[in-house]
């Protein structure tokens, strides 16, 4: 039958709603963490953008630079070639000195060119190559002399005396190669003149062009030298590098520009300091915040599982709980019942003989010992749990002490036909609490009883084991499988079986034990019987063991 209140079905279990709750929590977590991580991510390539356009301006002016420093370094070296008349068609040719004579005239140093290594000329008209005295030996002369020859053609249209630089030459023994056009009366090209030289051969002319002036406007720049901002590099086309700033950066946020073409496809490349991103940018480069999200999700994510789990257990214990009071309820009612009706019968004076009367009296005095054992665990059991008394600690000797139990538990026994029987324990002595451990070995043998067959029988005794007393409770009923056997100690807890079976049990006899062999400073477990069913062990120190508060946690779990 389906319950309505107020004409209404009952909602969802307010454990569902909880879990609803922390799964839209999390999502609405992750989909902040989206949206943080997004716009950490569109600020930092907006920021990486500006400084690669504030590169892209240093690389321009670089270049416009440079370009500027190099032809007024190159241009003067061949200023006799363009002043040398046209010579007429198979007329003798200046020699090559006239390029170092035109480098030396121009004793003003402007251009900031250093000496060359090599000065030569080559005829167009027989290939052959010829260097000025003195010079540098080539490492290959006809290699330099094919090299140039190929590159005649790109100065057909100009006048004679036009330089071009090949700054891919390392193949001819230089870094780079200066050269010049020679033509005849009839404009044909008669000879190339020019110079070789490593690439340190423009330093001075190109080291002006980033200490003089700022590459990017003071607006930007502030008062900050070139070098503390920029890293700067004139690039040739394999590679090498012509030229390059004191102070060497990452060239993460950089930008390219390629000089003129008589420059033989220079490129300049100025890459911006990473750590000059707080001056260049409002804000500075903005920290990757990714780590710090992830990590807070990874925080609510297990704050959220914790949750679940914390929901799952209260489920659980509460229907731990609900077990619990059917199975208290289911045990109170068999005895009490018994009670009422016997009490019933002697009162109404129903019963004809003396043995009916005698009878009755014995099954009144069974289930007031069983609701009496019954009502002590529930209280102990509850009492353990708050604040639980200290142990009246005293020499029990064990032979007497657990036949004088075995006594008192007997009309509990023959109710379901069982026999138990004492084995061991002669001359054995514990320190312990008499009462406590008299619950103790009840709830044992009350455990046996219920849960083991009609008849069998159950053995309880004692003996002495590496210094310590070992009590053990030997049934034959069907025992517990081995992954059971730890959880057998919990509260509330009862095997599969026997919670669906018809034997009540309210879940705490065996959580008794537990907390009370704790706190004499033992242990318990539960072994394989030897005849198949199950044996329970309680391990007693033969010395009492300190107590700081006269107790311990009295959870019972296992």
């Amino acid at each position: 039958m389906r319950f309505v209140r107020n004409g209404k079905a009952p909602g969802r279990p307010r454990g569902t709603l909880l879990i609803v709750f922390l799964t839209l929590s999390l999502a609405l977590a992750a989909g902040l963490a989206y949206q943080a991580v997004d716009a950490a991510r569109s600020h930092r390539q907006t920021a990486e953008s500006v400084l690669r356009d504030y590169a892209r301006i240093a690389a321009w002016e670089f270049s416009r630079r440079a370009e500027g420093a190099l032809s007024g370094a190159i241009v003067p070296a061949f200023r006799y070639v363009r002043e040398t008349p046209a010579p007429a068609p198979g007329a003798a040719l200046p020699p090559p000195r006239i390029v170092a004579q035109a480098i030396a005239d121009d004793t003003c140093g402007c251009g900031g060119l250093a000496t060359p290594d090599f000065f030569f000329r080559l005829d167009l008209a027989d290939g052959t190559l010829a260097l000025t005295p003195g010079s540098e030996p080539v490492a290959d002369e006809a290699r330099l002399a094919g090299t140039l020859a190929e590159a005649a053609p790109q100065a057909a249209g100009v006048h004679s005396g036009h330089p071009y630089l090949l700054a891919d030459a390392a193949n001819t023994g230089a870094d780079v190669v200066a050269w010049a056009l020679l033509k005849d009366r009839t404009g044909t090209p008669r000879a190339i003149y020019g110079f070789g030289a490593g690439f340190g051969v423009f330093d001075e002319a190109l080291e002006r062009t980033c200490s003089d002036e700022p590459l990017l406007p003071a607006s930007i720049a502030g008062d900050q030298p070139n070098d503390s901002l920029l890293y700067i590099r004139l690039i040739a086309p394999d590679d090498g590098t012509m030229y390059e700033s004191p102070v060497r950066y990452p060239e993460r946020f950089s930008a390219d520009d390629t000089l003129g073409a008589w420059l033989g496809g220079l490129v300049a490349r100025a890459a911006v300091r990473p750590e000059a991103a707080a001056r260049l940018v409002i804000g500075g480069l903005p920290a990757s915040r990714l780590p710090l999200i992830l990590g807070l999700l990874l925080v609510a994510a297990g704050v959220g599982a914790a949750s679940l789990l914390q929901i799952r257990r209260e489920r659980e214990l509460a229907r731990l709980r609900d077990d619990f009071v059917s199975g208290v309820s289911h045990e109170l009612r068999t005895p009490l019942a018994q009670i009422q009706m016997f009490a019933e019968l002697l009162d109404d004076e129903k019963l004809r003989s003396e043995e009916e009367r005698r009878r009755s009296t014995r099954i009144l005095r069974q289930e007031s010992r069983r609701l009496t054992h019954l009502i002590e665990n529930v209280l102990r059991f509850s009492r353990s749990r708050r604040v639980p008394a200290r142990l009246a600690l005293s020499e029990v000797d064990l032979e007497t002490f657990i036949a004088d139990t075995v006594d008192l538990f007997r009309p509990l026994a023959e109710a379901r036909d069982v026999e138990v029987a004492t084995d061991g324990g002669a001359d054995l002595s514990v320190q312990a609490d008499p009462a406590v451990l008299r619950q103790m070995l009840i709830n044992l043998l009350d455990n046996a009883v219920k849960y083991g067959p009609p008849g069998q029988k159950v053995t309880i005794g004692a003996e002495r084991v590496n210094g310590t007393v070992r009590i053990r409770v030997s049934d034959e009923g069907p025992g517990v499988p081995a992954a059971e056997r730890g959880r057998v100690w919990e509260p509330y807890r009862r095997l599969e079986r026997d919670a669906n079976g018809p034997v009540g049990g309210s879940g705490i006899g065996l959580a008794v034990v537990r907390e009370l062999t704790l706190r004499h400073g033992g242990a318990v477990r539960v072994e394989e019987a030897p005849g198949g069913g199950a044996s329970f062990v309680i391990d007693l120190p033969i010395e009492p063991a300190a107590e700081a508060s006269g107790s311990v946690n009295g959870n019972g779990a296992g």
